[in-house]
């Protein structure tokens, strides 16, 4: 084999190493960002409930801490909703962070309800950052396998969302608990997205 063949395959064999040590680490980034996530939600409903007259915070405990982020994304949307006079403008703003984590829910089912290897017989995957998903299921006309290949690079950037939004939910927590209408803390950026104007410690610092 030649010296240059030889360098070509340690770089692919070095490459394979950092993505295999990779794999469960970014996989475990991205459970964590999404569990906070759904912690920060939880956190909505309590501060909502003791706004409007719920004494024992504890009772918040009982009723959502079991509840997975469907339930707990749609009754937060529900008692914001409920619970202020909102105008088109903020129904809008909160449509469009609830449409993202209910978008980036569905991911995440795909990605820790499967089974992940990285293909060492494929040398474009490799190179390419490429993983293999595994998620068989049924269907009405028998079994279904779900093969896919996935850049590792999509599920660090869904960490980045779910980090992105876990902060969003804490700027509409922090609206209830200081008592500030959604149009004071959130606008639209230039990616028509929703995006807090502020910061929870710029509220501590400044009070606003």
């Amino acid at each position: 084999m030649s010296e240059e063949r030889n360098e070509e395959w340690s770089e692919l064999h070095r490459q394979a190493e950092a993505l295999s040590e990779s794999l469960y680490p970014t996989i475990g980034e991205f459970a964590v960002a999404f569990e906070a996530l759904c912690h920060a939600l939880r956190m909505g409903i309590g501060i909502v409930l003791e706004a409007n007259g719920l004494r024992n915070g504890r009772l918040t405990d009982i009723l959502v801490g079991d509840l997975t982020v469907f339930p707990l994304q749609s009754t937060y949307r529900s008692l914001l909703s409920e619970t202020q006079d909102l105008d088109e403008l903020e129904h809008r703003l909160l449509d469009d962070i609830f449409k993202r984590i209910t978008k980036l829910s569905e991911s995440r089912n795909g990605i820790l309800h499967a089974a992940w290897f990285i293909d060492f017989k494929d040398p474009e995957d490799i190179r390419n950052g490429l993983l293999t998903r595994h998620r068989p299921g049924s269907t009405k006309k028998g079994a279904k396998a779900d093969p896919g290949k996935f850049p590792i690079s999509d599920i660090k950037a869904l960490t980045r969302e779910a980090r992105v939004l876990d902060a969003l939910v804490h700027e509409l927590n922090m609206c209830t608990y200081s008592k500030r209408r959604i149009l004071d803390r959130f606008s639209f950026n230039s990616q028509g997205e929703t995006a807090a104007t502020g910061s929870i410690m710029d509220y501590f610092k400044t009070g606003k």
